[in-house]
């Protein structure tokens, strides 16, 4: 039971995935966003607010923090994309560059330091919504993936 709503926690939570997908080389093992279809997506989503009991209004509140935090993060999403498809075709040539190599992962780091900014500021802006008994709930989803998984940040996003 852990194991599935660890797994679903993470899948569900959209800036969970654009934090991660910040991390070095996790967009090349996963794929898009975690992987995930926009139907998926929708589904881990419904899980949560069914597994934190959300309101109607929450609801609409988080898919609303959602939306603006995902429409600033899919920029930077792309760009550390693209930043890491550089240092990899670097790494992968005859006689990588170490300087440059450096510079470009120092760029990519950057990078996923703003996208885990924006996480920070979803999880606050979602965390606010939640009442004592969500957001219990939603920490111990948090500590649960965080034991299991070895990256990203301290938790996933919603």
């Amino acid at each position: 039971m852990k194991r599935i709503l660890t797994l679903a926690l993470s899948a569900a939570l959209v800036l969970g995935a654009a934090a991660l997908w910040a991390q070095p080389g996790f967009h090349h093992k996963m794929g898009g966003l975690g992987g995930m279809t926009a139907g998926q997506m929708a589904d881990h989503m419904e899980f949560m607010a069914r597994a934190l009991d959300l309101t109607d209004e929450q609801k609409a509140a988080a898919k609303k923090i959602h939306e603006e935090i995902f429409a600033k993060a899919e920029p930077l999403i792309e760009q550390h994309r693209q930043q890491m498809d550089e240092v990899h075709a670097l790494l992968d040539g005859a006689n990588p560059d170490a300087t440059l190599v450096g510079q470009k992962v120092i760029a990519a780091h950057a990078t996923g330091e703003q996208l885990k900014a924006l996480h920070e500021e979803a999880m606050s802006k979602f965390s606010a919504l939640l009442n004592a008994d969500q957001l219990a709930k939603l920490k111990k989803f948090q500590e649960m993936h965080h034991d299991r998984e070895g990256f990203g940040p301290p938790g996933p996003g919603f």
